[in-house]
C-alpha cells in the first residue's frame, strides 16, 4: 500500500486481473511443459520427471473457482475494513494497536482425498501474493504477505504452529515464550505483514489419538484470535470426528463449510484435464481425452491425485526395461487391475458402492460427505460412478486387457446385445392358478417315513392322503 492508489504495488492493485471467473482462472492456473527429451532418459528417470510435471500442473475447474472467488472476495473486504488508507495502517503500527476484528467467521474446506484442496489453496496463495519484497508503505519496511499457507507436520500442540507464524528476530533463542505475550506479538506482526488470510492445511497429521479432534479445534480457534481471517483444510474423517464435538465447537468450527467436488466424467473441464496430463509427453502418451476421458473418470472418480497415480503405473507397465511403445489404454486398464494401484481401486470400487450398501457407509467415513444437507449430492455422484458403463472387478480388466482386437469387438457386441431390451417386446404374463394341496394326516406322514427309511417294500404303493376335516 503505497500512496499511489493504483499502481500495482499497492494493496488493492493485488485484486486487479481477477474480478471475473476466467480472470481468476488465467491468474492461478498452471499449465503444463511440454518433455521433449523424455526419450532420452530410463524408464525410472522418465517415470519421475512425469511425476513432477503432473505434480506442478494445476487446472481449477469450476467449483475450485467458485470456492476461490469466495475467498477472494473475503480477503478483499477484510483489508478494506482493516488496511483503509496508508495513514491508518502507520498509526496502527506506531502507536502498538493492530485492527482486529472480533469474532470472525471460521471457514472450512472439505472434499475427498485427492480432490485438490491443497492445490487450490496453493493457488489462492499465488493469486494474492505481491512481487517479492514490496511493503505496505515506504515507511514500514516489512514485506507484504497478504496469505500464509500454514502445513501441519506431526505436531502434537500449537505452539510449534505459532512460533512459526512469529519474527524470527522475536523468537530466537527463547524457547518458554509465555502464551500470551506471543500470541500479542503475533497479532502485531501479522498486522504489520498486511496478513489477511491463514490457510491451516494437512489438518490430518494431528488426528492421530483420541484428543486429535480437541488439538485441532483448540489450534483453529487460537488463530482466529490473531487479527486474518482463517481457513482450515480438512478430510472427510476430521468432518465426522468434529461432528461429535459439542455444540459450541461446532457452531465455531462449522459455521461455513466449502466443499470441492471432483468433475463429472462426461465434463468439458474433465476431459480438459486428461489433455494437459497428456501433452506433457504426446510422444509417449497414446491417450485422448474426448474419446478415453470417461473410462478414465471411471478408474479415478474423477479425482487429479489418481489421474496422475493412474498414468504413471500406466508407464511402468508399458515401459519395464526401456521407453518404447506409447502408453495406451491397454497399459491403464493392467495399471488400475495392478498391485501398485490396489489401495486406489479399493477406494474408488467402494466409492461406487456407497449409494447401495449402508454398512459400507457406516466404515468408509473417509469417503462419506459428513454432512447432511450434502447427503442427496453424496448419493447422485455415487450412482453416476455405478452406471451401466462402470468397470468391471479388477481380475476381470486384466482379462479384457489381454484380448485382441477382433474378441474385444465380439465382446462389444454380445454386451450390446445383452443390454437390447425393448419395451415393445414384452408380453403380458399368464396367471396359473395352483390347486390347492390337502392337508396331511398323521398316517400318510409315518407311512412316508417308514418308506424314506427303507422299512417299507419298495413296491407297497403309499396310500393316498386323506383329506382333513373341514371346519
Amino acid at each position: 500500500m503505497s500512496d499511489q492508489s493504483n499502481g500495482p504495488e499497492t494493496w488493492h492493485g493485488l485484486f486487479d486481473g481477477i474480478d471475473t471467473g476466467d480472470r481468476l482462472r488465467d491468474r492461478i492456473m498452471q499449465s503444463v511443459v511440454a518433455l521433449d527429451s523424455l526419450q532420452q532418459d530410463s524408464p525410472v528417470v522418465a517415470v519421475e520427471r512425469l511425476r513432477e510435471a503432473w505434480k506442478n500442473t494445476y487446472l481449477p475447474n469450476d467449483a475450485h473457482l467458485a470456492v476461490l472467488a469466495q475467498m477472494v472476495e473475503r480477503v478483499r473486504h477484510l483489508a478494506a475494513r482493516r488496511l483503509p488508507t496508508p495513514r491508518a495502517y502507520e498509526q496502527a503500527i506506531y502507536s502498538r494497536q493492530p485492527v482486529i476484528l472480533a469474532d470472525q467467521e471460521i471457514w472450512g474446506l472439505t472434499g475427498l482425498a485427492g480432490v485438490g484442496k491443497s492445490s487450490a489453496m496453493r493457488a489462492l496463495e499465488r493469486a494474492l501474493s505481491p512481487v517479492p519484497g514490496v511493503c505496505l508503505t515506504s515507511s514500514v519496511q516489512v514485506p507484504m504477505r497478504p496469505v500464509i499457507h500454514l502445513t501441519i507436520r506431526s505436531q502434537r500442540s500449537s505452539g510449534p504452529v505459532l512460533r512459526s507464524l512469529a519474527n524470527p528476530v522475536f523468537v530466537a533463542g527463547r524457547q518458554n515464550l509465555p502464551p500470551a505475550e506471543l500470541a500479542e506479538h503475533l497479532r502485531q506482526w501479522l498486522y504489520t505483514q498486511g496478513t489477511q488470510l491463514l490457510i491451516v492445511d494437512e489438518l490430518q497429521s494431528m488426528t492421530r489419538g483420541e484428543s486429535s479432534s480437541t488439538l485441532i479445534a483448540n489450534l483453529v480457534a487460537e488463530l482466529n484470535e490473531l487479527g486474518p481471517a482463517v481457513v482450515y483444510v480438512f478430510n472427510y474423517s476430521l468432518g465426522h470426528k468434529l461432528l461429535t464435538r459439542n455444540q459450541e465447537d461446532k457452531d465455531r468450527l462449522l459455521a461455513k463449510t466449502l466443499i470441492l467436488k471432483p468433475s463429472h466424467g462426461s465434463s468439458q473441464e474433465w476431459i480438459l484435464q486428461v489433455d494437459e496430463h497428456v501433452m506433457v509427453a504426446p510422444h509417449l502418451l497414446d491417450i485422448e481425452g474426448e474419446r478415453d476421458a470417461p473410462e478414465l473418470h471411471r478408474l479415478t472418480g474423477g479425482l487429479c491425485r489418481l489421474l496422475g497415480l493412474l498414468l504413471l503405473e500406466a508407464c511402468r507397465i508399458s515401459w519395464p526395461a526401456k521407453l518404447g511403445r506409447r502408453v495406451t489404454m491397454a497399459d491403464v486398464r493392467a495399471a488400475y487391475g495392478s498391485s501398485a494401484y490396489a489401495s486406489q481401486r479399493a477406494d474408488i470400487e467402494d466409492l461406487r458402492s456407497l449409494s447401495v450398501s449402508s454398512r459400507l457407509r457406516d466404515r468408509r467415513k473417509d469417503l462419506l460427505c459428513p454432512f447432511p444437507d450434502l447427503a442427496s449430492r453424496e448419493a447422485e455422484t455415487s450412482r453416476s460412478l455405478l452406471d451401466a458403463d462402470s468397470p468391471a472387478p479388477a481380475a476381470i480388466r486384466v482379462m479384457e486387457s489381454a484380448l485382441n482386437h477382433g474378441a474385444r469387438h465380439v465382446l462389444q457386441e454380445l454386451r450390446a446385445q445383452a443390454h437390447e431390451v425393448s419395451s415393445g417386446e414384452r408380453k403380458a404374463a399368464t396367471v396359473t392358478k395352483l390347486t390347492r394341496r390337502p392337508a396331511l394326516t398323521a398316517e400318510a406322514l409315518l407311512t412316508g417315513a417308514k418308506f424314506l427309511s427303507g422299512s417299507g417294500s419298495t413296491k407297497e404303493q403309499i396310500p393316498p392322503t386323506k383329506v382333513g376335516t373341514e371346519d
